[in-house]
């Protein structure tokens, strides 16, 4: 009988995200090499890039009410802040560009490197990045902006 391995916990989750990868090409009609891409990459890092700049607009919207200096430093810290969202958004683009087959072929070779780097398993990788760093770093920006709102 095989040992059992933490990682082996990351093939449920993983099999499930495929389902639902599968399920929204077919609807829309794209394989799911096109759908991985479409959705994981595009459409995941266009929400993260939003978000990202969603502190400037709140704290310029928060500037608008009453200037002070301090909200003249904060929007400049998030300005920064959000550059650098689509910054490293841009760059992902221009690293996975078009066609498809080879921008999910190259994701992948990606992952399994990161994979072997973090001795853990690409399945669990791909949870890591595409499901639980992408929510830490959304909630991060809606945390940030909630506390912005509550100046």
């Amino acid at each position: 009988m095989r040992k059992f391995r933490w990682i082996d916990l990351a093939l449920l989750p993983f099999g499930l995200c495929v389902l639902f990868l599968l399920l929204l090409g077919k609807l829309v009609g794209l394989t799911y090499k096109q759908i991985s891409v479409v959705f994981n990459l595009w459409a995941q890092g266009a929400v993260l890039a939003l978000s990202g700049l969603a502190p400037f607009g709140v704290i310029v919207y928060k500037m608008l009410e009453s200037f002070s200096m301090g909200c003249l430093l904060l929007c400049i810290v998030f300005a920064f802040y959000g550059m650098a969202y689509v910054y490293a958004f841009v760059k992902m683009l221009k690293h996975y560009h078009l066609p498809f087959n080879d921008a999910f072929d190259l994701c992948v070779r990606d992952l399994q490197w990161l994979a072997k780097k973090w001795h853990t398993s690409y399945q669990m990788v791909n949870l890591l990045i595409f499901v639980l760093f992408y929510l830490i770093l959304l909630g991060l920006n809606f945390l940030i902006c909630y506390y912005l709102f509550s100046l």
